[in-house]
Formats: C-alpha cells, sequence, structure tokens
C-alpha cells in the first residue's frame, strides 16, 4: 500500500499511539532480551516516535503557531520528514546518547537554512517534548533528574 495517499492531517493521537504502540512494544521486548542476555543495559531506546506523537498532539490542538497542521511535518505520503521531524529526532537522539536535556541549545543549522522554522519558541518545545518522552522510557538509561544543558 505504499502508492496509498495518505492524510497526515486526519490522524487523531489515540490512532497514532495504537499504531506506535504495536512496533514500540516489539522492539522494546527485543531490546529487553538483548539486556538480559547481556547483563546490562547494553542496547537503548530512543523514542522518536512517542517524541512525535507528543509534537502531533499540540498540533492538532492548535497549540503551535510555526506547524498549524500534521501535514507539515512530512514531505510525502511515506512520511520523509520536513524540518522540524529532523530536529526533534535529532533533540532525542542527544538525549539518550549524551544523557543530558537538549533543552537550551542554540538553534540547529536545519531551522538556520530553512527561515520558515526558524522560530525560538519552535525550537524550545521540540527540545522539551524531545526530553519528557526520553525521560519517561526506562530503556533509555535516562531519568527525569539528568542535567539540563545551560
Amino acid at each position: 500500500e505504499t502508492r496509498k495517499a495518505v492524510n497526515h492531517n486526519a490522524a487523531t493521537v489515540e490512532e497514532l499511539r495504537k499504531q506506535n504502540d504495536l512496533y514500540r512494544r516489539e522492539i522494546e521486548n527485543h531490546v529487553r532480551e538483548i539486556n538480559q542476555r547481556a547483563g546490562q543495559q547494553a542496547v537503548f531506546v530512543v523514542p522518536v516516535g512517542e517524541a512525535t506523537i507528543l509534537l502531533r498532539e499540540q498540533i492538532i490542538q492548535g497549540k503551535i503557531r510555526a506547524l498549524k497542521v500534521q501535514w507539515r511535518l512530512f514531505r510525502d505520503d511515506w512520511g520523509h520528514p520536513t524540518s522540524p521531524l529532523k530536529v526533534l529526532a535529532a533533540y532525542c537522539h542527544y538525549a539518550v546518547l549524551y544523557k543530558r536535556s537538549p533543552v537550551g541549545l542554540p538553534m540547529p543549522e536545519e531551522f538556520e537554512k530553512n527561515q520558515e522554522f526558524k522560530v525560538p519558541t519552535l525550537n524550545l518545545l521540540l527540545q522539551q517534548l524531545a526530553w519528557e518522552a526520553c525521560v519517561k522510557n526506562p530503556l533509555t538509561g535516562l531519568s527525569p533528574d539528568a542535567p539540563v544543558v545551560k
């Protein structure tokens, strides 16, 4: 069904969570099995899917002026990301790799090149949502009291 048209704007938070949970559970169970065999947390999860759902929920609720519709996160029906989603994923990876909150990092080059998204409040929101998603998942190795970037 790769040629099927997708209406990203029609997606509800409930539908998104249901779809993400199927994939998330399978991956997380696999990661737990690997870590159990290793006898330690050797593999970590980067919850970009959860962060994306948090972002899309904000868009649906009309809370983001720079992103009025969910479609703005994608460049095609397949779900290839636009700048905001790329940056959100990068902040999630930063949090898990460096065990630090991305809150306070400077405006990324991805937004500097794309003036449409060079909005400080959007950048801060993406940092906050990435951190929220990461500290909620114990497989990231993070906790809510991890250091925030100054």
